[in-house]
């Protein structure tokens, strides 16, 4: 058990990740509170021109399981298949699953476009987007402005959880919570709208330190000690921000 005055870190990510990031918390002195705000879910999706794909691209790293579990369905080989990711940790997740040419852009959707457009010609052939649902507009759209042509499938779809569990609450109410960590824009909005009025006043005693930019834009719409970003798009960046509050 932790001995700081405010023991706990909350976690909000879903698996892949919530068990790894909180037994790095823990390594740290920190007790993990473990509270995805969202659900995944995969989905079937069709993609069989695999003699015409150039590359494949990964803005998160639940879509890498559904899409390998497709590959596998039609007997295709993908491990030489090159992979551009938005960011490090999924660019880690996509080396574990068997890719051997990963390349992360280390930022946002903006970097991995130019990093593409820098590494690949838009006159050969595809580029394949899984991604989740109702999601990748912007990346799609650069990749297109530059003359890519872009296949984009749902591969996964999230939902939020309905409610704030009553641990979280809990120990929210007791002012337990030092900091709270937000590994994707979507977990920011998800828990943003998951938080009641009568609550929000808690949070100004609560650091939130977020993966992205596009994270703080969700988690401005509440009041905190302060809104953290990671300088680079990985777990270590986000706990080095870690501040003890008392």
């Amino acid at each position: 058990m932790s001995k700081k005055n405010k023991p706990y870190l909350v976690i909000t990510r879903p698996e892949p990740g919530l068990s790894e990031t909180a037994q790095k918390v823990a390594q740290l002195g920190w007790q993990p509170l473990l509270m995805p705000v969202m659900t995944i879910h995969s989905l079937p999706f069709e993609y069989s021109d695999m003699d015409g794909l150039q590359a494949i691209i990964f803005t998160s790293r639940q879509a890498i399981i559904p899409t390998i579990q497709h590959f596998i369905k039609q007997h295709v080989t993908f491990q030489h298949i090159p992979v551009f990711t938005v960011g490090d940790i999924t660019a880690q997740d996509a080396k574990q699953a068997g890719f051997v040419h990963v390349i992360s852009a280390g930022k946002d959707v903006v970097a991995l476009a130019k990093l593409i457009t820098r590494q690949l010609s838009p006159d050969k052939r595809k580029l394949f987007f899984p991604s989740a649902l109702g999601q990748g507009q912007l990346l799609v759209e650069l990749l297109q402005q530059s003359g890519f042509n872009i296949v984009q499938r749902a591969a996964y779809k999230t939902e939020s959880i309905l409610k704030l569990p009553d641990e979280f609450t809990s120990q929210l109410q007791a002012k337990a919570i030092n900091s709270i960590l937000f590994f994707s824009s979507e977990t920011a909005r998800f828990f943003v709208e998951l938080v009641p009025t009568e609550l929000q006043h808690y949070f100004q005693s609560i650091q939130a330190i977020g993966i992205s930019s596009k994270a703080k834009k969700y988690l401005e719409h509440m009041s905190w000690r302060s809104i953290e970003i990671a300088a680079h798009p990985n777990t270590e960046e986000m706990l080095c921000l870690l501040k003890e509050h008392f």
